[in-house]
């Protein structure tokens, strides 16, 4: 799978300019890793400012340690994606990343309570209970279509065009007549990292309901932390399956990009995917950054509001 915006080597762009393509990759860089990562890094830390209030120092200190290394694994993952040629791929690997650090080191990395503490409750711990109502239909959409994608594209027509231009027969232009390909092979890749996300995300949601208490005596402030580390692996997968769906709109462009003059409806197509991979993409991190907002704990919140 290749970046859909092209990186011209050395050779083409001659001699003069041979910092060219590293301004370009570290543009690239920046676009698709540095922001989102940046983004997330504030919320994590606005989220731990707030969490501070109601939770022992030590725990708000491994979860935003957990949640910022992980990000941090992410970026490095991506830089490495941008470098590789596989950019389009960048955002989803920095989602991967702090995915996983919340599940190794949040999740199944907690300390277990030590000494005398015994706590038993009779509240049965259900994961939707400590999610909003709609995340889990948006991840599980966004996953159907992004792993459906490879066989969508496979399945439609290719578009052909040749000369001469409609519209422009008296004005000579002419071109080339070509055949344009949908980019299944290019999303096949972006696939499997949506299944991957979406299986890691389901044994990072069914472990969260069960960790283990940290205060005593406030079963509460366990359950705030329970819930927060739901909501963040919710957002990450979320994040994921929409980074990926924006890459794969992106890619299918292609299958519809015709000059304009040739047929302007097949070139608006073209373009309407390409806003609609934007889009997706800032959904991606809009999301991503509200699901890790710290949040009241669930026995204060009315039926009506949790649903946010």
């Amino acid at each position: 799978m290749t970046a859909h915006l092209p990186i011209p080597d050395a050779g083409q762009l001659g001699t003069g300019l041979p910092g060219t393509v590293l301004w370009m990759r570290a543009l690239l860089t920046l676009a698709y890793a540095g922001v989102p990562a940046l983004l997330v890094a504030v919320s994590v830390w606005r989220a731990a400012h707030q969490a501070r209030r109601d939770v022992p120092d030590v725990v708000v200190s491994r979860v935003r340690a957990a949640r910022l290394t992980g990000l941090g694994a992410g970026l490095i993952l991506g830089i490495a994606a941008v470098w590789s040629g596989q950019a389009l791929l960048t955002p989803a690997a920095v989602a991967a990343g702090y995915l996983f650090g919340v599940l190794l080191a949040e999740l199944l990395g907690a300390p277990r309570p030590s000494g005398s503490l015994r706590i038993a409750s009779l509240q049965t711990r259900r994961i939707r209970s400590y999610l909003p109502v709609w995340s889990m239909p948006v991840a599980l959409c966004a996953a159907v279509l992004a792993i459906a994608a490879p066989v969508i594209l496979a399945m439609l027509p290719a578009v052909r065009y040749g000369s001469p231009a409609a519209g422009d027969q008296g004005s000579g232009l002419t071109l080339p007549a070509a055949a344009l390909h949908w980019p299944v092979a290019a999303c096949v890749p972006l696939a499997v990292v949506a299944v991957l996300g979406l299986a890691a995300g389901g044994l990072a949601l069914r472990r969260a309901p069960w960790l283990p208490p940290v205060t005593p005596g406030q079963p509460e402030v366990d359950e705030r932390i329970r819930r927060s580390a739901a909501r963040a692996v919710a957002g990450a997968v979320i994040a994921i399956e929409l980074f990926v769906l924006a890459a794969e709109a992106i890619l299918a462009s292609d299958g519809l990009a015709v000059p304009a003059p040739v047929n302007g409806h097949l070139y608006l197509g073209s373009r309407i995917f390409v806003w609609s991979g934007i889009s997706l993409a800032a959904m991606a991190v809009a999301v991503w950054c509200r699901l890790g907002r710290w949040k009241g704990t669930l026995a204060s919140l009315p039926a009506a509001t949790r649903q946010d």
